[in-house]
């Protein structure tokens, strides 16, 4: 068997005639076809590079433009700043957004939603509007703008204290929650004076006393106020009953009379613990006016205290005396000693109410739990205690409604 042959590259014979120089040659040129292929690869790149370090100078420019843009809104030149957007969205059409993400990462705030703080650049925009404001800071230098010249001093020059301190007559001892948030809506400075953590927590203080308790299970103590149960104080709450009572008789037996009588029930709380509770059939127009001051002295009228045990509020209370228009106006003249009147009595009620969202209004609703009334008679000192019977018909919910006039004046700020 023959053995295969394999050709030499340096065989003298070989049928191409290649030899030791042509070899040498082909080497040295494929040398150079790979240089120049290496040299080639390389200055791609390099123009690779310069073409990528060409956006973000580009992208630079179109930020630098837009933040003049900004800053000439700020200062009130809206034309001079329109020019600049334009001039940067030309450059990059999403250099808005990227302007806004390349802010800084919003801090992590220890216990309330916003703070007064130092001054600081806009949070990152977050789809969720109510998540930004939340995380908005107040700059000391911009509390608000005034739209229009004038010769007086602008509200914008007083300091975030003195700011405050306002506020805190506008929520006022009487806690006017509502004056407040309709405050928190002038100026972007106002909202974030108006979620300053201090107010609120004074306002919880105020609210539950010495039950307040801790932010364990609350974001702060605003978040506290408006989903903690707490009945609420710039109104009344009110309920309307109705029944039918038989008539006299007449001479007409074809003819029995019937009576609906109708009257109204209200509740009215007061941040200090004292609660009003009386009923009457007269318009609530009327009525409303009562019940604005605690020292009120009406036929009927029930005065007491009250606490609050999770979503359930209890009170205690006792009819008001009244002035007696049979009172002696001559005190010289000495009277015969009067004995003890045996049907003289004292009643104590015993009201427990459930506080209950209505529709979409929070802590609206009273709903009956427990009704009682303790007599004493001071002749015998004997006790009788009396429970009522709860039912919706003769005992519905009460609804709160907002009455101006109980907040109209603030006669001194919330501490």
């Amino acid at each position: 068997m023959e053995e295969d042959y394999i050709p030499s590259l340096f065989d003298k014979e070989d049928e191409e005639g290649y030899g030791p120089t042509d070899l040498l040659s082909q080497l040295e040129n494929f040398r150079q076809q790979w240089k120049q292929e290496l040299m080639k690869k390389h200055n791609d790149t390099n123009d690779s590079n310069t073409n990528a370090n060409q956006t973000p100078t580009v992208e630079e420019e179109a930020k630098f433009l837009f933040y003049k843009g900004m800053k000439l809104e700020q200062s009130g030149h809206l034309y001079e700043a329109i020019k600049y957007y334009r001039e940067a969205t030309h450059l990059d059409s999403e250099i808005e957004f990227k302007c806004y993400s390349s802010g800084k990462s919003p801090r992590e705030r220890q216990e309330s939603e916003s703070s007064v703080g130092s001054i600081d650049q806009d949070e990152i925009l977050d789809d969720d509007l109510v998540t930004h404001f939340q995380k908005l800071q107040i700059d000391h230098r911009k509390i608000c703008q005034q739209q229009f010249e004038q010769n007086t001093t602008h509200i914008s020059v007083l300091p975030v204290e003195l700011l405050i301190y306002i506020f805190k007559w506008v929520v006022s001892p009487d806690l006017d929650i509502k004056q407040l948030e309709i405050l928190s809506e002038v100026s972007r400075g106002f909202h974030i004076c108006a979620r300053d953590d201090g107010i609120w927590r004074q306002i919880c203080s105020r609210t539950w006393g010495p039950n307040t308790g801790k932010l364990r299970k609350y974001v702060s103590w605003r978040n506290m106020f408006i989903n903690r149960p707490h009945v609420l104080f710039n109104g009344c709450y009110i309920s309307r009953t109705s029944y039918m009572r038989v008539g006299e008789k007449s001479l007409d037996s074809f003819y029995k009379p019937w009576h609906l009588v109708e009257y109204f029930r209200y509740m009215r709380f007061f941040p200090d613990g004292v609660m009003l509770m009386m009923s009457s059939s007269e318009d609530p127009y009327t009525t409303l006016s009562k019940l604005r001051s605690q020292s009120t002295r009406e036929q009927g009228l029930l005065k007491g205290r009250y606490r609050f045990n999770g979503d359930r509020i209890t009170s205690v209370l006792k009819r008001v005396k009244t002035k007696d228009s049979s009172l002696n106006y001559y005190p010289r003249k000495r009277q015969p000693r009067q004995q003890i009147d045996p049907n003289d009595m004292e009643q104590t009620f015993q009201v427990e109410m459930e506080i209950q969202n209505h529709k979409d209004r929070c802590h609206a609703k009273l709903v009956w739990l427990h009704y009682s009334v303790t007599t004493c008679y001071k002749a015998t000192g004997q006790l009788n205690e009396t429970d009522f019977e709860l039912n919706n018909k003769n005992y519905p919910p009460l609804l709160f409604s907002r009455v101006l006039s109980y907040t109209a004046e603030s006669e001194s700020p919330l501490e």
